[in-house]
């Protein structure tokens, strides 16, 4: 074991390879060295310097103080790493947890299956389990990939497996060495959420093409879009809120997923990026994106625990090793792009409870919405009024027709339903109120005779009115459809 006095020689020897030494101060926390900069610049000769000190457990950082610059080395204690043998075990898990409370879960809601059926299990691993675990994965591998380049040690991902509907918390790297500097940070940092969004883009397509082929039945909770989820929505048009298929669920995962990861704060990617960008002043801009998670969790509970989880965890991001040099032009563009996925693909309601949709419209046979409708009538004729109601919200609906005459039927007027027709099959209607139940999206095409009487004692009056309603039986969703008649001889 090295003496202190050899120690000190040893370390300034190593400094003084790539660097002028002038003077040395030594203080219990780390021998600081006053150096000349080389006339190429601090960039090279630092990080030369800490892929030396690095392996010794030896940390060095550079920084400006009072028209100096200053080398910095501190000792790190040598800290002991799980093998990978966790890894393989958290992977594990999540892939059976992935396979049976992500996909196969979400085709038994998507197709109504039996949740432990082979179509279940089957379909929903090839849908759902292996694109979201391509996602995440290639993600974190993205940000290994970088790291090793700038020689910084990193494990491989740890998967974290998780309840309905995804199965997995995500996965994350455990970085074992500090970042040597602002143009690492943010290669590092964007790398992974841009490998993932690459990915979740034709991943999002197939699904949507998909979902607009064969639309499914109802799911537990509606998933929200994006800007960039509805932008590409507009490939594959699809008439009406339909259940989305689990593949495009699975790239709305991995769009959210790049959302979550670029924001700006703590030590997130996105907290990579803005301190690279920012310098210090990332501090404030990552308690900006605390108080706003805070903020928004009165309409969606989960950011409450993620921005509180950020707080505990720490919300200042350390700096680099060398927070000296800044970054170049294009570095710059591609965190400005950053922030540009962060705001086309982050969702402020992630989810909303069915019942949250639930919604029913009237429309014409044409499929326009009306909800009034205006008709001539002579005195001793018949005409039957055609009209459409409509289930715009994301689950099945039992839907009541009632009619609300406003005392027409004492004036002489019989006003009865007679048919409806779903799907091109006709149905007999009670003539006064009946029911029908309809799928997210279907809507029923309903004929209302309407008879006028054969006279009227008085003069005409201008317009008569009266309501068709419609209603669910518990009263959530309702809509009336005003119909104005003008009387005439």
């Amino acid at each position: 074991m090295q003496s202190a006095e050899a120690e000190v020689d040893s370390i300034r020897s190593a400094v003084a390879k790539h660097f002028e030494v002038y003077g040395v101060i030594v203080s219990p926390l780390a021998l600081t060295f006053q150096v000349r900069v080389p006339p190429a610049g601090i960039d090279g000769p630092f990080d030369a310097l800490r892929q030396e000190l690095v392996p010794k457990d030896l940390i060095p950082t550079v920084t400006r103080e009072k028209g100096e610059t200053l080398v910095h080395v501190q000792r790190r204690p040598r800290s002991r790493f799980a093998g990978l043998q966790v890894n393989l075990i958290f992977l594990i898990l999540t892939v059976l947890t992935v396979v049976f409370f992500g996909g196969a879960w979400n085709w038994s809601d998507y197709s109504g299956e039996p949740i432990l059926s082979l179509e279940s299990i089957g379909y929903g691993a090839v849908f759902f389990s292996i694109p979201l675990l391509a996602i995440l994965g290639c993600h974190e591998m993205g940000h290994y990939v970088v790291a090793k380049r700038y020689h910084v040690r990193a494990s491989l991902p740890f998967f974290l497996p998780s309840v309905p509907p995804l199965g997995t918390l995500g996965a994350f790297i455990s970085m074992r060495d500090p970042i040597p500097n602002r143009r690492a940070l943010l290669d590092i940092g964007v790398s992974g959420p841009l490998v993932g969004f690459a990915i979740a883009i034709p991943v999002t397509l197939a699904g949507l093409a998909l979902t607009a082929a064969t639309p499914g039945g109802s799911l537990a909770e509606s998933p929200q879009p994006s800007i960039l989820f509805l932008a590409l929505s507009r490939f594959f048009p699809i008439p009406g809120p339909v259940v989305q298929h689990p593949l495009a669920f699975a790239g709305w995962v991995g769009l959210f997923v790049t959302a979550i990861n670029l924001l700006p704060a703590g030590q997130l990617d996105g907290g990579h990026v803005a301190r690279a960008l920012l310098g210090r002043y990332q501090f404030y801009v990552s308690w900006g994106a605390v108080i706003l998670l805070f903020g928004m969790s009165f309409f969606y509970t989960g950011w409450f625990i993620f921005g509180f989880l950020i707080f505990i965890l720490g919300v200042r991001h350390p700096p680099p090793l060398n927070d000296l040099t800044p970054l170049d032009t294009r570095r710059k563009v591609i965190g400005i792009a950053a922030v540009v996925i962060l705001l086309i693909t982050f969702v402020p309601q992630p989810f909303l409870a069915p019942g949250a949709q639930r919604s029913l419209a009237f429309e014409a046979v044409n499929g326009a919405r009306e909800s009034q409708v205006n008709a001539t009538i002579a005195l001793a004729t018949a005409f039957t009024l055609q009209f459409a109601v409509n289930n715009t919200g994301l689950r099945a609906e039992t839907v009541a027709m009632s009619l609300r005459l406003n005392n027409l039927d004492r004036a002489g007027f019989a006003i009865r339903f007679t048919t409806y027709r779903i799907g091109g099959v006709n149905h007999s209607a009670s003539p006064d109120t009946f029911t029908l139940r309809l799928n997210p999206s279907e809507r029923a095409v309903i004929d209302l005779l309407v008879t006028a009487p054969p006279s009227w004692p008085t003069a005409l009056p201008a317009d008569l009115t009266f309501q068709v309603h419609a209603t669910t039986p518990d009263l959530t969703a309702a809509v009336d459809l005003r119909i104005d008649l003008h009387l005439t001889r």
